[in-house]
C-alpha cells in the first residue's frame, strides 16, 4: 500500500476523539459539498485490521529486510508527517481554546486503540481515500464535551445526517488544513471517519444511498453489521492481536485481476512478533489443472528481479483485451501465466509467458499482436521464423521514451511476449537449452508462485529512479538520491533470492491459504 497514506490514516485516528460533535447540536453552518467520488464505499480495495495504528510502522521494521532498507527514518517520517502535525495542531487548538483536558495524552490513547481502516483507489491507482471504523467506551463523555464547544468552533460544521437503525445520526466535517476535510459520524460507542466528504455526500448535500447503508452498518449496534469491511475480505470477525493488512489482487494487478480471478487478495499478518503471508484463493474459479506452475519455470530466464505465476482464466480475456476477438486464443491457451521483471531491462517491459495446447494455429497470435500493439503510425508488423520452429512478430513503436520493439513469439507450446525484444530472445535461448532457466534452481516448481531477487530488484529500482530524476543540472535531487536511496539499495542487494510457495489449495469455496517465503542460495 502507499506508505504516505498510512501516515495520514494514523493521523486521522488521532483526531477522532476531538473531532466529533454532540448529537444535540443544531443550526451549524453547513458544509459546502464538493463533487461526489466515483467509488463504492461497500467495496474497499484494501483493509487494515490493527490493535494499534501507532505500532504498525515499528512492527513492520521487525522484518530484517524492511529494517535495513527503511531504517528508523521510516518511523520518524510518520511521526513528523505534515498532515499528522496539522491534525495534532487542530486538536491542541480546540483543547486549548475550549479548556478541554485532551492534549497529547488523548492523541496517544486514540492511536493505541484497535481500528479497522479501509482504503480505496484514486483514478491514478494509488490508495488515497480511507475510512476508519472504531469503538470507544468513553465516547459519551467525549461527545458531551465536544457538543458544548461545537457552536463556537470555526473548523467544525454540520455536513448532513444519515439514518442508523431508525435513528437520525448527524455527520460532521472537520477542516484541518488547506483542502483537507474529514467526515465524522458517531453513535453509541461506534465511530466512523471518512477522509473525503465526497465518499458519502454528493454536490447537492445528499448522502449516496449505498454509501449511507455502509456507514450505517459500521455504526450499528449489531456486532455482525460492524464487520462489513472484514466480510468483504473473508476475515475473522474477532479482533486481531496484531495487524492484518489485506490488499485485493485487482489493486496489485492494475485492473487485470479478472484475467486471474481465482486469486482474489493477498494478506500480511503480524502476530507474536512474526509476519506471515496468505493468499485468498477461489477454488471455484481455478481452471482445470488447478494452479500447477511446473510448465512455466523451465522456459523463463534465470535471475529475475521479480516473477509471479498467476492462475489465468483464459475465458476472461475478453474483459482485458476489449475489442480484440479473444475466443480463438482462449481456446488454445491453458494453465497459469507468468509475468517477470529483470534487472537488465525496465519496469515497463516485463516478460509474459503462457502455455498453449498442442496442435493449435499461430494465426490468432499474429492477429492479436497486430491489433493490440502500435497504431497506424507505427511500423509494419514483421513476421519471422526463429530457431527450432519458433515464430516471431515484431513492430517498431514510437513512444515518449524512444522507439520500442515489442515482440511476440510462439515456440512449441510456449507463448512469449515483452515490449523488450531482448527478453523474448533470452527466453527462446532458454527453450533451446542455450541459457539457464529459473527451474534449474527450483526443487518444487508446481507450487512456486513467485520469486524475488533483492539484488536484481535493487538494480531495477536504481535505474528507474535515476532516470526519473531531472537532468544533471538539478544537483540537489540527485545528491539526495545518492545520500538516501543508494545506501538502501546497497542494503537490499545483500539479501538472497526468495521463493514464494503456496503449500495448498482449497478443496472448495474461497479461503485464505498460507504462502511461505523460502530463502534461496545466491
Amino acid at each position: 500500500m502507499n506508505k504516505k497514506k498510512l501516515g495520514i490514516i494514523a493521523a486521522g485516528v488521532a483526531l477522532c476523539a476531538a473531532a466529533v460533535a454532540g448529537y444535540a447540536m443544531f443550526g451549524w453552518k453547513r458544509l459546502h459539498h464538493g463533487q461526489a467520488l466515483s467509488l463504492d464505499l461497500s467495496q474497499p480495495d484494501a483493509l487494515i485490521v490493527t490493535r494499534s495504528l501507532s505500532s504498525l510502522p515499528r512492527d513492520l521494521l521487525t522484518i530484517a529486510l524492511a529494517r535495513d532498507v527503511l531504517r528508523e527514518d521510516f518511523v520518524f517520517y510518520y511521526e513528523q508527517n505534515g498532515d499528522k502535525l496539522g491534525l495534532q495542531g487542530t486538536l491542541r487548538r480546540i483543547a486549548y481554546e475550549h479548556e478541554l483536558g485532551w492534549g497529547d495524552q488523548m492523541i496517544r490513547m486514540v492511536l493505541d486503540e484497535p481500528a479497522d481502516v479501509a482504503l480505496w483507489r484514486e483514478e491514478d491507482g494509488s490508495l488515497k481515500y480511507f475510512a476508519i471504523a472504531v469503538s470507544r467506551n468513553s465516547m459519551t463523555r467525549l461527545l458531551e464535551q465536544a457538543g458544548k464547544v461545537a457552536l463556537k468552533d470555526t473548523q467544525m460544521k454540520l455536513a448532513g445526517e444519515i439514518r442508523v437503525d431508525g435513528d437520525k445520526v448527524p455527520v460532521y466535517s472537520l477542516n484541518y488544513a488547506h483542502q483537507r476535510t474529514l467526515l465524522i459520524a458517531a453513535r453509541g460507542s461506534r465511530m466512523v471517519i471518512l477522509s473525503d466528504p465526497g465518499m458519502l455526500f454528493g454536490a447537492d448535500g445528499k448522502a449516496d444511498g449505498k454509501a449511507e447503508t455502509t456507514v450505517a452498518s459500521l455504526l450499528a449496534a449489531d456486532p455482525k453489521k460492524q464487520q462489513a469491511f472484514r466480510q468483504q475480505f473473508h476475515l475473522d470477525a474477532q479482533p486481531t492481536d496484531g495487524h492484518s493488512v489485506a490488499v485485493k489482487a485487482d489493486v496489485l494487478a492494475f485492473g487485470y485481476q479478472p484475467f486471474f480471478g481465482a486469486l482474489d487478495a493477498l494478506r500480511f499478518d503480524f502476530s507474536k512478533g512474526q509476519w506471515q503471508t496468505r493468499a485468498l484463493v477461489d477454488a471455484g474459479k481455478l481452471a482445470a489443472g488447478g494452479y500447477d506452475n511446473r510448465a512455466l519455470w523451465p522456459v523463463l530466464p534465470h535471475n529475475p528481479a521479480a516473477c509471479f505465476a498467476l492462475p489465468a482464466n483464459w475465458t476472461e480475456m475478453k474483459s482485458v483485451l476489449g475489442e480484440v476477438d479473444a475466443s480463438a486464443l482462449a481456446a488454445q491457451l491453458s494453465g497459469p501465466a507468468a509475468v517477470c521483471w529483470y534487472g537488465s531491462s525496465r519496469l515497463y517491459t516485463p516478460l509474459v509467458v503462457a502455455t498453449r495446447k498442442a496442435g493449435g494455429s499461430d494465426e490468432p497470435f499474429g492477429a492479436l499482436f497486430k491489433a493490440a500493439i502500435g497504431n497506424k503510425k507505427s511500423g509494419a508488423v514483421e513476421k519471422s521464423a526463429g530457431a527450432n520452429g519458433a515464430t516471431l512478430w515484431q513492430r517498431e513503436v514510437a513512444t515518449g521514451i524512444g522507439a520500442q520493439h515489442p515482440t511476440l513469439a510462439v515456440s512449441g507450446q510456449t507463448v512469449l511476449f515483452s515490449p523488450d525484444r531482448k527478453l523474448v530472445e533470452q527466453a527462446l535461448a532458454v527453450s533451446r537449452k542455450q541459457a539457464p532457466a529459473i527451474a534449474d534452481r527450483l526443487n518444487d516448481p508446481s507450487r512456486t508462485v513467485g520469486l524475488m531477487a533483492p539484488a536484481s530488484l535493487a538494480e531495477l529500482i536504481r535505474k528507474e529512479a535515476f532516470d526519473a530524476l531531472p537532468s544533471a543540472r538539478e544537483p540537489v535531487l540527485r545528491a539526495a538520491a545518492d545520500a538516501h536511496l543508494v545506501p538502501r539499495l546497497n542494503a537490499l542487494k545483500k539479501y538472497p533470492p526468495y521463493r514464494l510457495v503456496l503449500k495448498s489449495l482449497p478443496a472448495s469455496g474461497m479461503s485464505w491459504q498460507p504462502v511461505e517465503w523460502q530463502a534461496m542460495e545466491k
